[in-house]
């Protein structure tokens, strides 16, 4: 009985002991992906793309909080700029925001998680004129690009926002690295361009 009561002992504290090794108390992410315009700016603007850069701090396995800041681009789809009266633009969204976050299942190889929070969201938006591309080349080797349509009038705003979503990670070893999918709903307290979603893929630690 005294032999198997050690025996159990021994493998509660190897237990603790492999999960420690698991839990580490600093958290990084970093991924881009796509965005997409949601609500009143889904008839304004197209498809575009986000990047991710987040670190912060694991309280415990599963609760941790992450200062997160996002970047977002997105061009005016042609009704847009028809109803605007412009040749050419975009928008840029840049944002820092404290988000609090809750994982599932973070023994195995594959979980989850959900996050949330709130911050300040910055709005840049540019009209261009397309017609002025010029084409340059080098006369040495040959190569020529074409330069980017100039901007002609820019205004930037900012504003407080939320977003809120969640997403899969996968394991592939137990260095704790994982990879990640996460999907994002973000909302900037204004009327105009100001809802949109993220889907994002990327690394955290």
């Amino acid at each position: 009985m005294k032999l198997c009561s050690k025996s159990m002992l021994l493998l509660v504290v190897a237990g603790i002991s492999c999960a420690g090794q698991d839990f580490h108390k600093l958290a990084f992410e970093g991924g881009g992906g796509i965005t997409l315009p949601v609500g009143s700016s889904k008839s304004e603007l197209k498809m575009g793309w986000n990047m991710l850069l987040g670190a912060g701090y694991n309280f415990t396995p599963h609760i941790a909080g992450l200062l997160e800041f996002q970047f977002d681009q997105l061009k005016f789809s042609p009704s847009g700029l028809a109803t605007l009266n412009q040749p050419g633009g975009y928008v840029r969204y840049w944002s820092f925001s404290l988000n609090p976050r809750y994982d599932f299942r973070t023994r195995g190889r594959v979980g989850g998680y959900v996050t949330g929070g709130y911050g300040l969201y910055g709005r840049r938006v540019a009209y261009t004129d397309p017609s002025q591309i010029q084409q340059v080349c080098d006369p040495y080797y040959g190569y020529c690009e074409n330069t980017s349509a100039p901007v002609i009038a820019a205004f930037t705003s900012y504003r407080g926002g939320v977003n809120v979503g969640g997403g899969l990670t996968y394991a592939p070893g137990r260095s704790g690295m994982k990879l990640f999918t996460d999907v994002r709903y973000n909302r900037i307290m204004s009327h105009t361009y100001d809802e949109f979603i993220t889907f994002t893929f990327g690394l955290k630690y």
